[in-house]
């Protein structure tokens, strides 16, 4: 018997919130006039009339996100009720609130009423199938349309659906999708569809299309948004040579996400432009740390302010993109491409495939964060991707010794680079001639602190030959940290080529001039003032490239010794020649043009021993 009783009581409780569910219609404007809420919708005799209508759903406890609300009408009791143009049945959502409000534009002819008039009513209905309806707004129609003597009919227009409607109101976490905007069929033949962003107040009329470009492609009754991170509100402009019609407004509104979620390009500035350059031989991580990026407050109560104390979870996947767009990034919408097996927080490297490397490329990138079916767009990062080509290469990484106490930095060395030269000399009824070679050195600073900050590369005075030698690193005075290197740089060559092209069969010559930039060297201090005892030559190396141990505390034959390319893949482990126990030479004769990093692990048996790191060019 007990059980009985408390499935009883859950009964009672589980109907009075059914009860307790509130539905109230409210009028707001009428042919463009503002109404009383109290007093009846009046069409004026117009045959057709065009209605703005709040439809607000209150519940004494949060409901989530449920149910779905429709506007009927009918012209008496005895009938049963129509769904009215524009007032097709949305989804509500409450968001774990109380309330849910909608907004209708919907359309009303006067043929639908009888001549004492009639009303109209929203009704609410659940998940579960339970419906509540509004309070019955009443119609009038003021009298009835004036009769109009026979005349002789123009030519009939072609027949189309006049209804113009789009679904529905969303609320939107900043940053995620939205789900698809649905609107009444259109007949592409006798019509068309155009969707239109209205956000700022703009007139539909005027070109501010949203549907244009690949992301935002749509059939006439199907709008698929981007990631928002803005209130945005749509309508849709159908038309043809007869009419021009503007469908209802769905508003797009936007409350915070609980992901964090924003990346940076790390060991790199921008550009002027707001770009930044990376190349393939120095590829540099694009991302963020990834951690505890999804504050559980925020997505409990999106009201919520973030504070200490809050709980937080991790993102349970991530998506990497990238869109094509213009040297002032003037792209409206973007034809975003996912980049296959790219998955976590970070970027390892970003280049695509069948881009020029003979002008700049401008791209833009995002990341995708989710969490429980819920996502977020990170802010968006422009790069230039280059990768190094006519064999322009600088060697190599500098690692300069000082002696704070003498106030003494080593002097740098002189950067050698190769010279360049033209790939496929001969091309299929082409002959290609070298012309000429002119240079440009940049450099970029490095700010030493936490984090690193990177300046912009920046041409270097009077440094146009094939190779430089960079001034010398100064000491500062830091009043907390004493003698320091304040700034430290990177380097590289951007080469012009000037070049001719012989057309074979009507010997036309053809004058072309391109850009090649080198890798990226660094040069920086911190090691023990003196000469290095671990050097590798010739450097760049072409066949073969030898590893000498100046130094008498280990034996270089006796050390695992491995190459690296810049993505950290071996290509080459303990595969060398002795030529004395502390001279080895390795053939890299199959390696292709690049960059490459020698690894000497001297083995851990000795205190204090580490692997070094050693960087070569191999050239062709």
């Amino acid at each position: 018997m007990k059980k009985n009783y408390a499935f009883l009581v859950f009964l009672l409780l589980s109907c009075s919130f059914a009860v307790a569910q509130k539905v109230t219609l409210t009028p707001l404007v009428v042919n463009g006039k503002n109404v009383i809420s109290t007093n009846p919708i009046n069409l004026e005799s117009k045959s057709q009339s065009n209605a703005s209508l709040s439809a607000k759903i209150e519940s004494p406890v949060p409901v989530g996100a449920e149910g779905t609300i429709a506007i009927y009408f009918t012209k008496d009791p005895a009938i049963n009720p129509k769904v009215v143009s524009g007032g097709p049945e949305r989804i509500t959502s409450f968001i774990q609130g109380k309330t849910s409000t909608s907004n209708f534009e919907i359309i009303l002819n006067l043929t639908d009423f009888n001549t004492t008039g009639g009303y109209i009513f929203a009704q609410y209905k659940t998940n579960s199938g339970l419906t509540y309806k509004s309070n019955n707004v009443s119609v009038v129609k003021e009298g009835t349309p004036p009769v109009t003597p026979p005349v002789t009919p123009p030519v009939t227009p072609p027949v189309v659906n006049l209804e113009n409607t789009i679904c529905c109101d969303q609320i939107v976490r900043y940053g995620d999708k939205p789900a698809p905007i649905v609107g009444s069929y259109l007949d592409p033949k006798i019509a068309y569809g155009e969707w239109h962003d209205v956000t700022d107040g703009k007139s539909p009329s005027t070109r501010n299309y949203i549907g244009n470009d690949s992301d935002y492609k749509t059939e006439n009754n199907i709008l698929l948004v981007d990631y928002l991170i803005k209130n945005t509100t749509i309508k849709r402009r159908y038309g043809n040579y007869y009419f021009d019609n503007i469908s209802n407004a769905v508003y797009l509104t936007i409350i915070p996400s609980p992901i964090i979620n924003e990346i940076s390009v790390l060991e790199s500035g921008p550009n002027s432009q707001g770009f930044i350059e990376i190349i393939d031989t120095n590829p540099k991580l694009i991302g963020s740390e990834s951690g505890r990026d999804v504050n559980l407050s925020i997505l409990k109560n999106s009201n919520h302010i973030p504070q200490r104390g809050d709980s937080f979870d991790n993102v349970e996947r991530y998506e990497w993109q990238y869109a094509e767009t213009d040297e002032k990034d003037s792209y409206r919408y973007k034809k975003w491409i996912t980049i296959e097996n790219e998955n976590s927080s970070y970027l390892n490297f970003f280049y695509p495939k069948n881009i020029s490397n003979d002008t700049n490329n401008y791209f833009s990138i995002r990341r995708i964060s989710t969490y429980k079916g819920i996502s977020r767009v990170s802010n968006l990062l422009n790069v230039i991707p280059r990768k190094v080509s006519f064999n322009n290469m600088i060697c190599c990484d500098q690692v300069l010794g000082q002696d704070a106490s003498l106030k003494t930095i080593e002097k740098p060395s002189t950067i050698t680079g190769s010279t360049p030269s033209i790939e496929h000399l001969n091309l299929p009824g082409k002959k290609l001639e070298l012309a000429s070679i002119s240079y440009q050195w940049q450099s970029q600073s490095i700010s030493t602190g936490r984090p690193n900050t990177y300046g912009t590369w920046s041409n270097i005075t009077g440094a146009t030959s094939k190779d430089y030698l960079p001034s010398p690193l100064e000491f500062k005075v830091d009043p907390r940290r004493g003698l320091t290197i304040e700034t430290t740089y990177n380097f590289r060559r951007v080469a012009t080529i000037n070049y001719v092209i012989e057309n074979i069969v009507n010997g036309a010559l053809t004058n072309v001039s391109t850009k090649s930039y080198s890798n990226e060297i660094n040069m920086k201090s911190g090691r023990v003032y003196g000469p290095a005892t671990l050097i590798a030559y010739p450097n760049p190396a072409k066949s073969v490239i030898n590893i000498e141990n100046k130094a008498t505390d280990y034996i270089l034959s006796n050390t695992k010794i491995s190459i690296t390319n810049t993505m950290g893949a071996i290509v080459n482990s303990n595969n060398f020649s002795i030529i004395s126990p502390n001279l080895i030479s390795i053939d890299v004769s199959n390696l292709a043009i690049g960059t490459y990093f020698i690894n000497v692990d001297p083995g851990t048996g000795r205190r204090g021993t580490g692997m070094v790191q050693l960087t070569f060019l191999k050239s062709n």
